[in-house]
């Protein structure tokens, strides 16, 4: 209910002192008159991913008082100037490469794809370590449950890798 007041108080219509609501906690103030309401100079803004969406009333009711902007991992790749050229080329690669990989796997698609941020751990860490630490991890909850989960982390881990998943007595390439 907490929630619903302040849907209601964010409106545009309703912002402001003009739009204060008393709530069902009124009683507990020293003045049980006092009433809410969200300053019209306040600005609320929030990140949430696709996979993240779980109560869809909670969905319904957010889209329709909040622009939303999607944003793509490969909209942000500006993020990895601050590396180093060549660590910076190799980490678009890998980027890239493994994003494709998510995004071709059956039941996942391009809301599953890494970030960027994910690489900047590069000023510290090397690209084994991001993999080891943060990327494989993360990939493993993804897929946890799918039929062919070793299969899939190879893939992903191939294309991180940049290496090629067929056998190398296949001629069909």
């Amino acid at each position: 209910k907490i929630f619903g007041e302040l849907f209601y108080s964010i409106d545009p219509g309703y912002r402001g002192k003009t739009g204060a609501v008393s709530t069902q906690y009124a009683n507990l103030h020293d003045d049980p008159s006092e009433m809410f309401f969200v300053p019209e100079n306040v600005y609320i803004i929030g990140t949430m991913n696709d996979i993240d969406r779980s109560v869809d009333s909670f969905d319904f009711a957010m889209r329709r008082r909040f622009r939303f902007v999607e944003i793509k991992a490969s909209d942000q790749l500006k993020m990895l100037d601050t590396l180093e050229e060549s660590v910076r080329e190799q980490a678009i690669k890998k980027l890239t490469d493994l994003n494709n990989a998510i995004s071709a796997t059956e039941e996942l698609n391009e809301n599953y794809q890494i970030g960027p941020s994910y690489f900047l751990k590069l000023e510290q860490i090397d690209f084994d370590e991001l993999w080891n630490d943060y990327l494989q991890p993360l990939l493993e909850e993804y897929i946890r449950g799918m039929y062919n989960e070793s299969e899939i982390m190879d893939r992903f881990q191939a294309a991180y890798y940049q290496k090629s998943t067929q056998d190398e007595n296949d001629t069909n390439y």
